[in-house]
């Protein structure tokens, strides 16, 4: 594996009504919704994820305002074929995980963003620039999507910005096979209620 000196920068915004896909509470009541925004499929390469923000609104500069999203390794392709059961699995709203919210719960979580502070009653004292968790050892092989948990924001208000920096690799054929293996060895097939 040799770094090839490339970074590459993403930023934009995911919403509802462009997800790829959307986990509900079997009712119709959406929950959060998965929205792919990286799709590199040369062989080769593989990124490594150095940061990862929201993209501060200039009207909310302290990051007051911004929705959490987890970042994972999912293709549109994946996404569109997942059952409800592992879409609920994946952004961490599980009976086997025991917990809501979002989870470090398998090999496809890169990262988190949370901008909420425990225990903050009026929103201040966001940082939009430190409050994110990257895995040291993620590498990304072909795409990147978003998990957004929308729960008691609606549709509307769960807009979510990101700002992402990538180290862009070269990678043997033997390397590429053994990344993908490790992205997919936390599968969800067969955990799924």
């Amino acid at each position: 594996m040799k770094k090839t000196g490339r970074r590459v920068y993403l930023s934009g915004a995911v919403s509802f009504a462009t997800a790829d896909a959307v986990h509900d509470d079997g009712t119709g009541e959406a929950l959060a919704y998965f929205q792919n925004i990286l799709v590199d499929e040369r062989r080769g390469y593989a990124y490594k994820v150095t940061f990862m923000s929201a993209f501060p609104d200039a009207s909310t500069p302290t990051g007051r305002g911004n929705v959490p999203f987890a970042l994972q390794s999912f293709s549109r392709r994946e996404l569109l074929r997942m059952s409800n059961a592992e879409l609920q699995l994946y952004c961490g709203r599980s009976s086997y995980l025991g917990t809501s919210g979002f989870q470090a719960a398998n090999n496809r979580t890169i990262g988190i963003y949370a901008n909420q502070i425990p225990g903050s009653r009026d929103g201040l004292g966001y940082n939009y620039q430190n409050q994110y968790v990257v895995k040291g050892d993620a590498m990304v092989t072909q795409s990147l999507s978003l998990v957004v948990d929308m729960e008691n924001l609606g549709q509307t208000a769960s807009t979510a910005t990101y700002y992402i920096e990538l180290d862009e690799y070269e990678v043997t054929s033997d390397e590429e096979i053994l990344l993908i293996l490790s992205e997919r060895a936390g599968d969800a097939a067969g955990l799924a209620d």
